[in-house]
């Protein structure tokens, strides 16, 4: 009597591109699309259809940034930016607040209640409905000098305001004196001169030399060694408004925004005073390594600000950067990572593991210690082979939403699970899924309040709920490894009785199974049912079942014989109709040994 196996699919992990479907462990799929555990409804017993998108905004270029602002939503699209007042109704009501952005992907912070943006070409505050550049916004005027004698001297007080070019410099007056020499020559002009707090205006400039001449010498305060003699000049000096304009990416650390990203600057961090987002010192940047490559990506974590570096000949990637106090006060010393493997694309902190994307896939800091010899391990390898050779991989971006981590590249999202790990050679690793959504150019992903908001290249931005892609199917499904049942030398035959499947009940649901030996490289449909629950929103008659369990089961004969592999295929091509699955079984009689 021939031998009888059972094959029991469940258990059900991710997808597993790495390995030839033959090899594949029986709880993950060598071929799945648009599908994922849903850990709200199931707590991710089972797969099933991903939710579809509905169209809410239209915005008309390619989008480069979205941001949520006391319930306002910000969308920088093509060189445009807009304030989307009535977000999230569709259509939207939009008001353009600037015409001319950097047609790039844009950066944003909150900071004290207002909200910073970054673009290559500007640094922008809004805050009370306007729209400022920071240089405009009443940035910090520095004293750079107090205390000076009218000669000269005194003392270096408060570094240079990259953002504008005002500064000031107080003195002691001696009654006598009329000249008054600034901290700096070849300045622009003198904007206000005030003696005793009072502006006086009876003076020449020599802007050459810096010098202030009264045409009556200030009188001495009248406490001793009390500075009483306030001028206020400009001194323009030449790319230091471009120091923090041209920069890209902001990050708020430790109570200050720091800035990277400027070409002029390739290895550069720069970072705000305290408190002070309008107060940027001259003297306030690090940097990370050479020039010879540019810094990818900031991330906060671990009570440290990471920075990540593409690949370069210095093998100098990684850098972290932690407070400590010297004479000065505050400062952010740079230090170098054991870590030779460079950010090809973006870096993020998903739930406190602080990851990055390199040529090779998604690798994860192991250790607090950077100086340590196992510091990265590797995330992705399930998925390396697709993730790594999806066109403008390098413009790949992450977001976190429902617990998982989404890399989105090429108009596809990648997901990454932590709560389904495993070890892999290099540490622990995530089970992944995939989502194509490239039948709209998705080129952003943004979420907020527990919503995952997307943008494509065309403007439009969608939000993720109901059942199809803004009137389009959801082509989702699962399919099991090629499976020998153990038996890699032998022929096997099903059984016609065996097979099974528990299936979730979804209103308007369905679900279809198909096969595949390796006789044939076609499938074949054997099964379709309903897997509609009783559900008066949005009954589709046609397939309706008055099922009322949150799962119920399909039973499909398949009838093949004499192959090696089979594999099934669990699936729903139609509109408005999504599956869940739970375990399937099937099972086979082993026959003779595979002759050639």
């Amino acid at each position: 009597m021939a031998t009888l196996i059972k094959r029991a699919y469940t258990g059900f992990r991710g997808v597993d591109f790495a390995n030839d479907a033959s090899l594949v462990n029986l709880s993950r799929s060598p071929d799945a699309l648009n599908v994922w555990k849903n850990y709200a409804d199931t707590q991710g017993s089972c797969i099933e259809t991903r939710p579809g998108y509905v169209k809410i905004g239209d915005f008309g270029d390619n989008i480069n940034g979205i941001y949520f602002y006391n319930n306002q939503a910000f969308i920088h699209s093509g060189t445009n930016l807009y304030l989307w007042t009535n977000f999230p109704t569709y259509p939207e009501e939009k008001t353009l607040l600037k015409s001319d952005m950097n047609n790039k992907r844009s950066s944003f912070a909150i900071f004290d209640d207002k909200l910073y943006i970054l673009d290559g070409k500007n640094y922008l505050v809004y805050y009370d409905k306007t729209l400022k550049k920071v240089s405009e916004d009443n940035p910090i005027i520095p004293t750079t000098a107090i205390s000076r004698a009218p000669l000269g001297g005194g003392e270096q007080y408060q570094d240079i305001n990259v953002l504008q070019p005002l500064r000031k410099n107080t003195f002691v007056g001696d009654g006598t004196s009329v000249d008054y020499y600034l901290d700096a020559q070849n300045i622009s002009e003198v904007t206000e001169v005030k003696v005793n707090d009072d502006v006086v205006t009876e003076y020449e400039v020599d802007v050459v030399t810096g010098k202030v001449t009264f045409t009556i010498a200030p009188i001495k305060p009248d406490l001793a060694g009390i500075d009483n003699v306030e001028i206020t000049f400009k001194k323009e000096i030449e790319g230091y408004t471009d120091r923090i304009d041209k920069c890209t990416k902001v990050v708020s650390f430790d109570r200050r925004l720091f800035f990277t990203g400027n070409p002029d600057y390739p290895n550069a961090v720069f970072h705000s005073m305290i408190n002070t987002p309008s107060y940027i010192s001259d003297l306030s940047y690090y940097q990370d390594g050479t020039d010879e490559s540019e810094i990818k990506a900031m991330v906060v974590g671990n009570n440290m600000l990471w920075v990540f570096k593409e690949p370069n000949q210095q093998n100098e990637t990684i850098f972290y950067h932690t407070s400590t106090l010297d004479a000065e006060g505050k400062v952010y010393p740079s230090y170098q990572g054991n870590v030779s493997t460079g950010c090809y694309s973006d870096a993020i902190n998903y739930k406190d593991d602080i990851v990055f994307l390199s040529r090779n896939g998604l690798e994860g800091i192991s250790s607090n210690d950077i100086n340590s010899k196992q510091l990265l391990s590797h995330r992705s390898s399930l998925v390396d082979n697709k993730l790594t050779n999806e066109n403008n991989f390098n413009h790949a971006m992450m977001a976190e939403w429902n617990g998982y981590l989404l890399v989105l590249a090429n108009h596809r999202i990648y997901l990454a699970d932590m709560r389904q790990m495993f070890a892999g050679t290099l540490g622990y690793e995530y089970e992944w899924y995939l989502w194509d959504l490239s039948d709209d150019e998705i080129s952003y992903i943004k979420e907020y309040k527990g919503n995952l908001y997307i943008g494509s290249e065309k403007g439009l931005i969608f939000c993720f709920q109901g059942t199809n892609d803004d009137g389009k199917v959801i082509n989702s499904y699962w399919t099991t490894p090629m499976d020998n049942f153990g038996y890699g030398n032998t022929y096997k035959t099903t059984n016609k009785r065996g097979g099974i499947a528990k299936i979730k009940t979804i209103p308007n649901g369905i679900i279809k199974v198909s096969e595949k030996t390796n006789k044939k490289e076609t499938t074949k449909e054997i099964a379709k049912h309903s897997a509609t629950g009783f559900d008066f929103e949005n009954i589709d008659f046609e397939n309706f079942s008055f099922e009322t369990q949150n799962n119920s089961y399909i039973v499909y004969k398949i009838k093949e014989k004499k192959f090696v592999e089979i594999s099934l295929k669990f699936y729903s091509d139609e509109i408005d109709k999504p599956f869940g699955l739970y375990s399937a079984i099937l099972e086979s009689f082993i026959g003779g040994y595979v002759k050639k």
